[in-house]
This record gives structure tokens, C-alpha cells and sequence, in this order.
């Protein structure tokens, strides 16, 4: 995994990289860099790899990203668009795009102060057996998103005494900077570098947060799948991610779905498939027999005189519809009529009877 801060070469895909093939190389490098994978676990990579795949596989951030860089989908929780183009242009507002061309004569009526900022996504995978989404699944997991510090309750200092205005910025949060171009001034703003946007000094930091106000803190959440989940399926769980500063609101945790294959079954949507083995004679003659499904054994008529391959459906028999539980897919099922490669004297002999019967019946047609 490359230490690059593009997207695409966390990923290891080519910008005109399609779904699949971010799907696909989201999915392993994934495994590879899981924080419980033991050899090659990161959970720094990790979540790198989360937040380039949240951007590239939504359309609409991908394009913002493909056209501005990463910095447009910050503010927006990675939604940012031309009504908030404000993280795009890197300008505190569109009144500033305007003065930076007219000589400052236009002013903004936006009210400036600690800009709230909504908290960082996580992404989670959770990986099934094959059959758990046949019904609603309950599963725990461990996330370590950024919260208030419990010390200070988000203060960032020891007590209340210890807050000051910052000097800096005066409290907003924000300075300006202006620069002289041919086009006349240009006025840019950005992120208190004293008091880190928050407005506020402080003389006597608190500890475990270092003044930040917030700290990671590991813990376990229970999260519910849904009946009818689906390999490569997305889920978000709003509101556990990362606190948003000044205010902002929480991120959220995308849980990433992967499904373990099975030897006897095929999953396509809802539907499942399968083969089962039939001797000649059953095949000629018609059996009533047991198959395997994924609820358990079940009975299927075979007709007199099937061919091989042919296809049997049973209804209803396959996965729950996602969201939909009551309604099911179905179960095909291939039938194969199996040669026989040995047999014993008395078989063949038998079979050179059948042999005649269908030759002599074949000569008197």
C-alpha cells in the first residue's frame, strides 16, 4: 500500500479505475491492512484505505475529488458541492471570491466565528458465514473513534479559569490573509494556527487530551445486519464515528459486508444454485428424492425421462430480500445424470438387454 496521498494509489487503481475494480481492490487490500490481521495489520492504513474508498465509489464525491483534491470534501462531510464551495476554493466564503476581483467592495452578511466541523467516517468490515443472512444477525465490533475527553468533558484545560479569548483570532477561529496579485487583493482564510479553529487560548492544558478536548477511546458497539445482506453490501451506522469539532455533528461507520463462499451453494441476489447427481435409471424411470437447500433437506420429483442439465426451481427457497424479509428468492437446481463407469457383470448384462430392446425398437420405427 503506498504511503501517497491520492486516492487512487491507496487504492492501487487507475483514475479511470471502474466500480468493480475499486470494489475488488478495496476488498483485499482491506484483509490485508484489517487491524486484526496480525501480520500486515494497520489501523492507520486501515482507515486511509476506508476514507479513499467512501470518496471513490460515490459519484458524486469522486468527481469533486477528481476536479478539487480531497481538501472540497472537507466541511461537507465529504459531501461538499457548489453550495459549499467554500472547502473547493479554499476562500472563507463567495462574498471573498467576489471582493478578491472587485477591490473588496463586497462583503459577506455570513457571521464568522469557530467553524463547526462534522467528525470523521470509519469503515468497519464484517465478514458472515454464508448462510447468516437468512435472518437478522446481531454483531459486535470494536471501534476507536474520537470523542470528548471524559477529564475535561471537551474543555481542553484543566478548568474553566485556564480559557482565554485567542489572541490570534480574536475568538473567530479563523485569519485572514491577503495577498496582492494582478488582479488586485486577494483575501484567503484558514485555521487559527494558535488555537486550532477553536477561538479559545489555553493556559493550563489538560492532560490526557493534550488541550485537544477530545482523545480516542476504544469500545465494543453491537450493530444489527439485516436479513438478505449481500456480499459487497454497504451499511452506515450514523452518529459513532468521530466527534465533530465545535459543535459539529458526529461521522458516521460504514460497515463493509463480505461473505464466506459455500462448496454445495452459488448466491446470485436472492437467488441460489446448485447440481445434484441422478443415476440413468432414475432419470428413465422418474424418482421422488431429497436435496439439499439452505434451510435443510427437501423433496423434488424428478420426472420420468429427464435429461441431463436439466433445471428444476424450487420457490421461495432462497435468500431473504433485503429490507423485504417475507419475500424470498428461489433455488435452481441443475440435475445430472451420471454415467456409470464400472459395472458389475450383472449390470451389464442388464444394460446389453435394454441395449436390444432399444435397438429392436428403434429398427421398427
Amino acid at each position: 500500500m503506498t504511503d501517497n496521498n491520492d486516492y487512487y494509489e491507496i487504492l492501487g487503481v487507475s483514475r479511470g479505475a471502474d466500480d468493480k475494480e475499486i470494489k475488488s481492490a478495496y476488498k483485499q487490500a482491506a484483509r490485508k491492512y484489517h487491524p486484526d490481521n496480525k501480520e500486515t495489520g494497520s489501523e492507520e492504513k486501515f482507515k486511509t484505505l476506508g476514507e479513499a474508498y467512501e470518496t471513490l465509489k460515490d459519484p458524486q464525491k469522486r468527481t469533486i475529488y477528481d476536479k478539487y483534491g480531497k481538501e472540497a470534501l472537507k466541511g461537507a462531510g465529504g459531501s461538499a458541492g457548489f453550495g459549499d464551495f467554500s472547502g473547493a476554493a479554499g476562500f472563507e466564503d463567495l462574498g471573498d471570491i467576489f471582493s478578491s476581483f472587485f477591490g473588496g467592495g463586497f462583503s459577506s452578511s455570513r457571521q464568522r466565528g469557530p467553524r463547526q466541523t462534522r467528525g470523521q467516517d470509519h469503515s468497519v468490515e464484517i465478514n458472515l458465514k454464508f448462510l447468516d443472512p437468512l435472518n437478522e444477525t446481531k454483531k459486535k465490533i470494536r471501534i476507536n473513534p474520537l470523542g470528548v475527553c471524559k477529564t475535561c468533558n471537551g474543555l481542553g484545560a484543566a478548568s474553566q479559569a485556564d480559557i482565554s479569548t485567542c489572541g490570534t483570532c480574536n475568538g473567530q477561529g479563523q485569519v485572514t490573509m491577503v495577498q496582492n496579485t494582478i488582479l488586485g487583493q486577494i483575501r484567503q482564510s484558514a485555521t487559527c494556527p494558535d488555537c486550532n479553529g477553536r477561538g479559545k487560548a489555553i493556559k493550563n492544558p489538560c492532560s490526557p487530551c493534550k488541550g485537544k478536548g477530545y482523545k480516542r477511546e476504544e469500545k465494543e458497539i453491537e450493530v444489527t445486519i439485516p436479513a438478505g445482506i449481500a456480499d459487497g453490501n454497504t451499511m452506515r451506522v450514523a452518529g459513532v464515528g468521530d466527534v465533530g469539532s465545535n459543535g459539529g455533528p458526529p461521522g458516521d461507520i460504514y460497515l463493509h459486508i463480505s461473505t464466506e463462499e459455500n462448496q454445495k451453494f452459488r448466491r446470485e441476489g436472492q437467488h441460489v444454485y446448485s447440481e445434484v447427481e441422478i443415476s440413468f435409471a432414475d432419470a428413465a424411470l422418474g424418482i421422488n428424492i431429497k436435496v439439499p437447500t439452505i434451510t435443510g433437506d427437501k423433496d423434488l420429483k424428478i420426472n420420468p425421462g429427464l435429461q441431463s442439465n436439466t433445471v428444476q426451481t424450487l420457490k421461495n427457497e432462497g435468500f431473504p430480500e433485503l429490507n423485504r424479509p417475507s419475500r424470498k428468492g428461489d433455488h435452481y437446481i441443475k440435475i445430472i445424470v451420471k454415467t456409470p463407469t464400472s459395472l458389475s457383470s450383472e449390470e451389464k448384462k442388464l444394460l446389453q438387454e435394454l441395449q436390444k430392446l432399444r435397438h429392436s425398437k428403434d429398427l421398427k420405427i
